[in-house]
């Protein structure tokens, strides 16, 4: 079922006549019975979701509100069950109204478990099933007298885009989830996730915040020379760069944390000849976003292996380059977080090369000064 645009502003402009429109829906809740009438304003709403804010340039990165059409799938969690039980399906309905932090071990997601959302110009809508807020009517309300579901918190995991690159798990089957995600590199496809709890029904439309999971790099090409062009030929970064995270929701404070596992790849930024004009700047045209570990140590924060390999024409010679210049794997410099681009600059200075981090209008100069790294 797809609640439509029309449906949107009818129900934010005119609500005294949309609550005289039911419609029959399967509602969200097991315990509930199929095809009954649900009036629209017990369907759950999301206002359109917005991307936390981070400084510096985002280059690849979705910042403000997330783009119209984007899908995310989402899990909604309220009512826990009375036990860990696998086989249980008895809820708590009385401990609807406890915290996140009350219930979370014995949670399940019988609010929403998985539903599609589509972002559109008014917020999202449901591209199944809506999810619904409990009422007095709800069997496992009205099963547990004196329960007023008014009271009820909710909270709600989601992600996006909406992919396999993404995957739920929850240990046994009851509790608080683990969200998993898998990079393919190379990558230039955002990958976000919101967490909100404890939200209640007066409150209206569910804000949903998202954060990044992934870093961006970019590369800056800077020619110094007063007289002489420069022509890139390639440019590659190559390496053993981390493939999996994970966000456990059990944890009081949920945040992104990497994998040790890896798997090689190679960003090519330069595949065709790119002039860069005496003093005169020019951005590689390939931006990548990659998973960076800010647990690791600066020569593996974002990854192993890391080499820069390419060539260019200076002055009538073709010199190739390689950075770092001995060895296999280069220093990042700071630690990086997420939500960021990160802009490697090389800067050529005549007859040398100088490797230099940018990143928040930060500057950091690798080994110093420079890398030791001259056109021959």
């Amino acid at each position: 079922m797809k609640i439509s645009l029309l449906d949107t502003v009818l129900r934010r402009y005119a609500p005294a006549l949309l609550s005289a429109f039911l419609f029959p829906v399967l509602p969200a809740c097991s315990g509930d019975t199929p095809d009954e009438p649900v009036a629209k304003e017990n369907i759950i709403q999301f206002s359109t979701p917005v991307v936390l804010q981070q400084s510096g340039s985002r280059a690849n990165l979705v910042s403000g509100s997330l783009p119209e059409a984007t899908e995310l799938e989402v899990y909604g969690y309220c009512i826990p069950l009375l036990s860990d039980y696998a086989a249980t399906t008895d809820y708590d309905a009385k401990s609807g109204e406890k915290g996140w932090n009350a219930k979370k071990s014995l949670i399940v997601p019988d609010v929403l478990d998985g539903a599609r959302l589509e972002v559109d110009a008014y917020g999202c809508y449901y591209k199944g099933e809506p999810g619904l807020w409990y009422t007095p009517q709800s069997t496992v309300v009205a099963s547990a007298p004196g329960t007023d579901p008014s009271a009820f918190k909710y909270s709600f995991m989601a992600f996006c885009p909406a992919s396999d690159r993404f995957r739920t798990e929850t240990a046994g089957s009851v509790g608080a989830p683990t969200l998993h995600y898998t990079v393919e590199y190379p990558c230039k496809e955002d990958a976000m996730y919101a967490f909100v709890t404890d939200h209640m029904r007066d409150r209206g439309a569910v804000d949903l915040v998202f954060h990044h999971i992934l870093s961006a790099v970019s590369v800056k090409f800077n020619n110094y020379s007063a007289s002489s062009d420069i022509v890139i030929n390639s440019l590659v970064m190559e390496g053993d760069f981390y493939s999996e995270a994970s966000i456990d929701f059990s944890e009081p404070d949920p945040a992104v944390k990497v994998n040790s596992s890896m798997t090689h790849a190679q960003l090519p930024f330069v595949s065709e000849p790119l002039t860069v004009p005496h003093d005169a700047a020019l951005t590689a045209p390939s931006t990548y976003l990659i998973l960076a570990n800010s647990a690791g140590t600066n020569g593996s924060y974002l990854g192993a292996r890391k080499t820069i390999v390419g060539s260019f024409e200076f002055e009538g010679q073709t010199i190739d380059i390689k950075i770092p210049r001995e060895g296999d794997n280069f220093d990042f410099g700071r630690v990086p977080q997420p939500g960021v681009n990160y802009t490697l600059n090389i800067n050529f200075y005549g007859d040398r090369i100088v490797l230099m981090f940018t990143a928040d209008n930060v500057e950091y100069w690798q080994s110093g000064s420079d890398n030791n790294i001259f056109i021959n």
